[in-house]
């Protein structure tokens, strides 16, 4: 029998991680969809600390894998060693980890996806308006003509 107590801790805290980004992606996907960018910032920096925690998770996960003498096996290896008695609940937080991963990589996905289609269509915009095309639009939000400068004009 292995003693998983600070194995078992680190996944865990890698859970308690994930229970904090899920929300922080969930609000940030509902920013990109509301084109709220000014948001994003802030979004951004509470996911930079996390990530941050998640670096000094993975070292510690390591270090504990390597006490166990399972350096560099996946979790699915690590279960395969385990006896029956400790397989259960390793498999069944385990998958609680890997839910949250699924979870948050849905969400991470969706983001992405509406932040590439929003970047494509102000590419579109800045490329119509270096060809004349675009329009622009005065404080008041309305239209306002292109005004054509006598350097705009080709000889």
């Amino acid at each position: 029998m292995y003693n998983l107590t600070e194995f078992t801790e680190v996944i865990h805290r890698y859970i308690e991680v994930f229970d904090r980004l899920i929300p922080l992606e969930q609000k940030k996907l509902d920013v990109v969809k509301q084109n709220r960018v000014s948001q994003l910032e802030e979004i951004g920096s509470k996911e930079q600390a996390e990530a941050l925690a998640m670096r000094g998770l993975e070292q510690k996960r390591e270090k504990a894998q390597e006490a166990l003498g399972f350096q560099g096996l996946s979790f699915q290896e690590i279960l395969e060693k385990l006896p029956a008695e400790q397989k259960q609940a390793m498999k069944e937080l385990f998958n609680e980890l890997a839910e949250r991963v699924r979870v948050f990589q849905e969400l991470a996905d969706n983001s992405r996806t509406i932040m590439e289609v929003n970047l494509h269509a102000i590419n579109k915009m800045i490329a119509e308006q270096k060809q004349g095309k675009g329009q622009t639009y005065s404080e008041d939000g309305s239209v306002k003509q292109r005004e054509i400068h006598f350097t705009d004009t080709r000889i």
